[in-house]
């Protein structure tokens, strides 16, 4: 028996060197949830290798050291299939409607013959290295339609599980895609079908049941985790403890709120610049007395939509530096780019809020990562009713995204919080990310498929 973890990208990026290929390790909730797993589970991963013009010999070497220094296997997609497919299908029509946003997605043909191209060279790939007894983990959106390929075309004997980390819609916003059968019967090939809370489960038995599609598979709910042991390793760095002093020192006297996300619609920064803005109206007590850093980790830059999301974002922080205050007043840093590990988690370490306003969101592992590197400031979580995390940390302070009025008063009472209130509820979230870990989550949906796996995989 052996593991097969397929996702839309292996978690590597490849660079031409002088001496040969240069691999750098990815980062992103895929990747985080399995990274911890690698010391307790033996898989191997299978994943496209996109961004690299390559001839033949090129890849066979890529194939080479993918196997050798990484247990890994690459996927080629021709690069115009791959676009087609990522920015085509899966970035402009999936990722909209499976956050129910619905309104602005134009159905090709096109783009939807791509997806179906692009999941059959992953089944094919799968089918090479598929044999009796292994079991395969099929990972997300850009391969829904893989399990019931693979159950088609082997003859072996294995089994199949998916987990998507995305929300599942309701059954009428799934309406609205014209190849919802496809997308939906592809899942239910699967031997087990999991998702961050059972609302995205009902959603998906509930397709099901309005296109006649026959529901055998078994429904699970398995939030992710995150390996808390990992950033608090950090944080005992001597490298990063300094950085916390700096950062607290350059903001000395304030209080820091911290945002950390993909620039991405689904994660409501505006909706946060304008609920900031709003606190320092509202409550003009504070102003010059708080400042808030966000990161905006730069995303799917090629698409027009994401963009433009950018740029509206530098507009809302330029006014609200220039409308609220002395001209010299930054209450709003906005980085728009990635930061390094250890600044991440010395960011976290060093604000005394963070705001998580997703309009929707599968999970968000960065309210895990903040709770895990909080033991010593207590620092208070400001998260979205609409983030499936909020279903893990149920001490967070909750808000309602789209309320301005509410995030705004939540940063208010956040930044008020007695130390007794804010040690407690730092201890509540601490538990749950402690015991729901990315191995919980991993060995969780392995026990829902079979049993005696672990007699084979566990190192």
């Amino acid at each position: 028996m052996k593991l097969l973890v397929i996702s839309n990208r292996l978690p590597l990026t490849i660079k031409k060197g002088k001496n040969g290929f240069e691999y750098t390790r990815t980062s992103g909730g895929l990747v985080t949830g399995l990274k911890s797993i690698n010391d307790r589970i033996r898989f191997k991963w299978l994943g496209n290798i996109s961004g690299v013009e390559l001839n033949e010999e090129e890849k066979d070497i890529i194939r080479k050291d993918c196997w050798e220094k990484f247990h890994s296997i690459p996927v080629f997609i021709d690069p115009e299939l791959n676009s087609d497919c990522y920015d085509g299908f899966c970035n402009a029509i999936l990722w909209p409607i499976i956050h129910s946003f619905k309104d602005d997605v134009a159905f090709t043909i096109k783009n939807y013959n791509a997806y179906v191209e692009y999941n059959r060279i992953f089944c094919d790939k799968v089918c090479e290295a598929l044999e009796d007894g292994d079991i395969v983990w099929v990972h997300d959106y850009h391969l829904m339609m893989l399990p019931e390929m693979l159950k088609k075309k082997s003859k072996k004997d294995f089994k199949v599980m998916f987990f998507l980390h995305t929300p599942f819609p309701p059954a009428e916003i799934m309406e609205t895609l014209a190849c919802r059968k496809e997308i939906v019967s592809g899942m239910a090939h699967s031997d087990l079908v999991a998702f961050h809370s059972f609302d995205y489960a009902i959603n998906f038995h509930d397709t099901c049941i309005a296109n006649h599609i026959e529901v055998k598979t078994k429904l699970d709910a398995i939030p992710i985790g995150i390996d808390p042991e990992m950033f608090r390793k950090i944080l005992k760095e001597k490298k990063t403890v300094e950085r916390i002093k700096e950062i607290k020192q350059m903001f000395k006297g304030k209080k820091i709120l911290l945002g950390v996300d993909r620039t991405d619609y689904i994660k409501g920064m505006p909706h946060r610049f304008k609920g900031f803005h709003r606190f320092l109206e509202k409550y003009p007590e504070f102003v010059g007395k708080v400042v808030f850093l966000q990161v905006g980790v730069p995303s799917r830059t090629n698409v027009k939509e994401y963009s433009s999301y950018t740029n509206k974002l530098n507009e809302l922080a330029s006014e609200v530096n220039s409308k609220i205050g002395p001209i010299e007043a930054t209450h709003i840093h906005f980085l728009n780019r990635s930061v390094e590990f250890d600044e991440l988690c010395a960011l976290y370490a060093a604000s005394d809020v963070l705001l998580v306003t997703s309009l929707i969101d599968g999970m968000n592992l960065v309210a895990l990562e903040y709770v895990s590197c909080q033991d010593e400031n207590k620092g208070v979580l400001l998260l979205s009713e609409s983030a499936g995390a909020s279903t893990t940390l149920s001490a967070a302070l909750e808000i309602n995204s789209w309320n301005t009025e509410e995030i705004a008063d939540g940063i208010q009472k956040a930044i008020m919080m007695p130390m007794e209130e804010r040690s407690e509820r730092h201890e509540i979230n601490k538990k749950a990310v402690d015991v729901f870990t990315s191995v919980e989550w991993a060995e969780r949906n392995l026990d829902g498929l079979c049993d005696g796996w672990r007699k084979s995989l566990m190192l």
